[in-house]
């Protein structure tokens, strides 16, 4: 019961940081403090003033729309995020889908909760995101136009709210 409690409360927790957003898109909001959460005594994480907060999904197997099939929705998972000074496809070995190494500095990583949910605190600046998926290595799907890997720009008392997909096993 305290189980279903705490999940509950979670959920709760973080449709109030703005989880409207589609997946892949990035936006911004003022950050508010979520210090504690009345759920028969579990305190909510506190959420950063600036830096990122979001999840981390999952999506697998034939998505491709059609009648006689239905396209599951993706799933939260639990993986290791990395933040890496900003990062350019030159700066890194990309070997068959994943990065084998990243010569820019690594700032941070957080791991998410079962859900995928996570948050962490960064200073102003531009990163750059990756999950590190098993053995295979690090994982990044999204570039801009300069070339930079899964680009994020962090501003002052602003968090940036992100939706990580890993989506290599999928077809689209």
């Amino acid at each position: 019961m305290k189980k279903i409690t705490l999940i509950i409360c979670l959920i709760s927790l973080f449709s109030t940081l703005c989880f409207s957003q589609k997946t892949k898109k990035k936006i911004h909001k003022k950050a508010k403090k979520y210090e504690t959460s009345d759920c028969r005594g579990y305190t909510a994480p506190k959420t950063p003033n600036q830096g990122i907060c979001g999840s981390i999904v999952w999506k697998s197997g034939n998505l491709m729309p059609s009648p006689d099939h239905e396209v599951l929705k993706p799933k939260g998972v639990q993986r290791e995020l990395f933040v890496y000074e900003l990062t350019s496809s030159e700066q890194a070995t990309l070997q068959n889908g994943f990065y084998k190494a990243v010569v820019t500095n690594l700032v941070k990583s957080v791991k998410s909760d079962a859900e995928g949910k996570f948050c962490l605190a960064l200073s102003e600046g531009k990163y750059s995101l990756f999950v590190k998926e098993g053995n295979k290595g690090l994982y990044a799907n999204q570039f801009d136009k300069e070339g930079y890997i899964f680009p994020i720009k962090i501003t002052k008392d602003n968090l940036s709210m992100i939706v990580f997909t890993i989506d290599y096993q999928a077809n689209y």
